[in-house]
């Protein structure tokens, strides 16, 4: 029996745990490799069910890509000095299965399904962050300190509220519940303290009042209101949160060197004294062995220009401007109104924005997947065959 893609309801939700599995640990007393690991063989087993609904096809058409990033990595060894093998296959192993879902899993309405049970993952990441620190000694007071990495709370949090922000803009149904799901994640994301997420989300709101074309909402006064609501409760959250996380906060608009940013300065020096060795790459896990402060700079360009290398750097960025150029397209076309590729556009945005500022080249898994999505489909429509043309006999002319 045949199982179409758009009804393997688990494939999507297998996808959406891989991508948030770091927080296992926190939550649960599991390996957190072992639910990524669980979460891939789920996917692809699932995914795998509907193989003849998709075709073999759309997924060779991907392999030149793969084996292009790989090949490129690759020759960036021929001046290598340092290696570390296992970040280099996870690298390969989150590209690889990045393009498996983007062609087998994401398709039609599965997509649709995914980004709605992504999004419910996050914001129930949001809410239990906020449940579980109320009032929490975590060291450095952001929320969820401990074994979970703060920004990825605020990643979620962002995450959600730029969904909830583009059902704002395109349906004008139940806006005060949406308005009230969105606070909570806005307390999250200013709790964790995580100036990215912050910047990063900015661009993608504003992503999406482009590509819905709904710049005059700003005009009306219930919008007004439901910002007033949403940065009044911003402003609560930084006023009650801890004096390390107001410090980070009051970064973002005046500079006052506070001991993070004497790390990004320091992690900054380290990297331009590792570039001026070689353009060629000094291979993954080099910066680690470097001996810095952090075991990467928290900027996805400068790791790549150190640890793949110029050449890997260069098609790699090339890959992903033209996938986010194919999803703003899509977006543009159909005015904001599809759900997949506009805020699949602005997912990619906000995360390239946000692996800016934090993270390793392994970090960033929604980006990956939104660009071999873009990929597919555009590999998929040049597949399409095109409709000839029927020319009209001409007409005799009557005598």
């Amino acid at each position: 029996m045949r199982i179409p893609a758009p009804k393997l309801l688990l494939a999507p939700a297998c996808l959406g745990l891989f991508l948030l599995s770091g927080w296992a640990s926190v939550f649960f007393a599991v390996d957190t490799d072992l639910v990524q690991y669980a979460a891939i063989a789920a996917t692809i087993v699932l995914g795998g069910l509907s193989l003849s609904y998709s075709g073999l096809n759309r997924f060779a058409c991907l392999l030149p890509a793969i084996v292009c990033l790989i090949a490129f990595a690759q020759i960036a060894y021929l001046d290598t000095h340092i290696g570390h093998r296992p970040k280099e296959l996870k690298f390969y192993l989150i590209l690889v299965f990045c393009a498996y879902c983007a062609c087998f899993v994401l398709r039609g309405a599965a997509a649709e399904q995914f980004v709605k049970i992504y999004v419910a993952l996050c914001f129930v990441l949001s809410v239990a962050a906020l449940a579980m620190n109320k009032g929490a000694d975590t060291g450095a007071q952001r929320l969820m300190q401990g074994d979970g990495n703060p920004i990825w709370i605020a990643r979620a949090a962002g995450t959600t509220i730029m969904f909830l922000a583009w059902r704002l803009l395109t349906d004008t149904r139940r806006r005060a519940l949406r308005i009230a799901l969105i606070l909570p994640c806005v307390a999250a994301l200013v709790l964790a303290g995580s100036r990215g997420p912050i910047l990063s989300l900015l661009l993608g709101l504003g992503v999406l009042l482009v590509l819905t074309n709904r710049g005059a909402l700003l005009l009306s006064r219930k919008v007004w209101a439901a910002g007033l609501a949403v940065v009044l409760l911003a402003v609560a959250a930084a006023v009650l949160a801890p004096d390390g996380i107001k410090d980070r906060l009051a970064s973002l608009v005046v500079s006052n060197y506070s001991g993070s940013d004497v790390l990004r300065m320091n992690l900054y020096e380290v990297s331009f004294a590792m570039l001026r060795d070689t353009v060629f790459g000094q291979g993954f896990g080099a910066f680690e062995a470097s001996g810095a402060l952090q075991p990467y700079p928290h900027n996805l360009l400068i790791e790549t220009l150190i640890e793949p290398g110029l050449i890997f750097t260069v098609f790699f960025f090339a890959l992903i401007g033209y996938a986010i150029v194919r999803l703003y397209r899509s977006a543009k076309r159909s005015q904001g109104r599809d759900l997949v590729a506009t805020f699949l556009c602005a997912l990619s945005l906000y995360s390239l924005a946000n692996a800016m500022f934090s993270g390793d080249i392994t970090s960033p898994k929604e980006l990956y997947l939104c660009v071999f999505y873009a990929l597919s489909t555009a590999f998929v429509m040049r597949a399409a065959p095109v409709p000839a043309r029927r020319f009209a006999a001409p007409h005799s002319p009557a005598h």
